[in-house]
């Protein structure tokens, strides 16, 4: 018995370089899904670009909030150094006015006891005696004696008028000082009235500017979501787009209308592709047809040939019965040691089976291990 091998054409060589090709990229593939940190399908792009336009956007938000709250820092911080340039021009021109008033109303010539150290005294003093009725002389000049008051109504008309030029003087100067108290006071209170109403200036402007900040960023937050909104309109759109082109693909694909071409092989006209074949056309029905008819008139005449031909090998028969009846004792000799020697294989085959069946009772041959397992889910489809 005689094992026989079916020839191994090019043909069968391309479709099996075909199949290793097949293989080779279902595993590239599968490592490309199956590995989730190289990964490079599947990517949403959209979804990345719209998140790098969010982040850019809130990027430009802040840096015009921070470009807002420094103009802002900058303005007050002018109108701090304005605020703190004004009250020193107030230091300084109180004290300007006030070393003023001092070298204009309080200097050491003013005041009613300078006589008496006044450092010009000798040069401004007049001689000991003038005249007889000199008042600067007393007793002790011997100029003038007790009872002899000669110029007492005149002496007493000067002092009141000595004395009411001081008191002149006393009101003269309160109400200067009283004066320059309310103009003081008054001015103070203008340039308080002037601080607190260019505070409520500032506070005012502080508090628009917060406002308009705010109402930028809710306008930025509606855009935001409105954005958003179309966004999701436009991804629910597109989805719907490409589930019906898929939908219309699937319809239109050759696997639902039954393409016969598709089965058609590549690399001989006469090979169909078994996965794909879905049976023959009208044409090729009608040829198969008139074969089968060509087949059973080729069938009819070959019977007639083996008709005659069957007779012929009777009378050849007849002539060989006498070499095959010599022969047949040879052939059952030849036959006899032929099984004699299959009967010893086959004696020697099933002790090799009684030895492997106790062999599998004491160990088991497939025992069930991981690549049992490994053998499922191994393709992406």
């Amino acid at each position: 018995m005689t094992l026989q091998l079916p020839i191994c054409t090019q043909e069968d060589l391309n479709e099996v370089l075909k199949l290793r090709k097949r293989q080779q990229f279902e595993e590239e593939r599968k490592k490309r899904i199956f590995n989730t940190k190289q990964r490079i399908f599947g990517l949403d792009v959209d979804t990345l670009e719209h998140q790098i336009l969010e982040k850019k956007q809130e990027r430009n938000a802040q840096v015009k909030w921070n470009k807002s709250h420094d103009e802002l820092e900058q303005l007050q911080r002018t109108l701090i150094g304005a605020k703190e340039k004004e009250q020193e021009e107030e230091k300084r021109l109180a004290v300007f006015n006030l070393n003023y008033y001092r070298s204009r109303f309080q200097r050491k010539d003013q005041r009613r006891e300078f006589d008496l150290n006044d450092p010009d005294s000798l040069r401004k003093a007049l001689p000991s005696r003038v005249a007889d009725n000199d008042v600067r002389l007393g007793i002790s000049c011997a100029q003038v004696f007790s009872g002899e008051d000669l110029f007492n109504q005149d002496r007493k008309q000067r002092q009141k008028l000595q004395q009411r030029a001081w008191l002149d003087q006393q009101v003269r100067e309160s109400k200067a000082a009283e004066e320059a108290r309310r103009r003081a006071d008054s001015l103070m209170m203008e340039k308080i009235n002037s601080r607190e109403m260019h505070l409520e200036e500032m506070a005012k402007s502080q508090h628009l500017m917060r406002n308009q900040i705010v109402q930028r960023i809710r306008q930025y937050n509606a855009n935001l979501a409105k954005q958003k909104e179309v966004n999701r309109e436009r991804v629910k759109r597109e989805t719907n787009e490409d589930d019906m082109a898929e939908i219309y693909n699937m319809l239109s694909s050759d696997i639902l209308t039954e393409n016969l071409a598709v089965a058609q092989s590549c690399t001989d006209p006469n090979r169909k592709i078994p996965f794909m074949y879905r049976g023959m056309s009208d044409e090729e029905l009608k040829s198969f047809r008139k074969d089968q008819e060509q087949q059973l008139v080729d069938m009819q005449q070959r019977k007639t040939e083996a008709q005659l031909v069957d007779k012929q090998w009777e009378n050849y028969a007849i002539n060989l019965d006498r070499t095959l009846v010599r022969k047949q004792i040879e052939v059952g000799r030849r036959r006899e040691a032929q099984l004699e020697e299959l009967r010893r294989a086959n004696a020697e085959l099933a002790l090799h089976q009684i030895n492997q069946r106790k062999e599998s009772l004491i160990l088991p041959t497939n025992p069930v291990t991981e690549e049992f397992y490994d053998q499922f889910n191994k393709t992406s489809r």
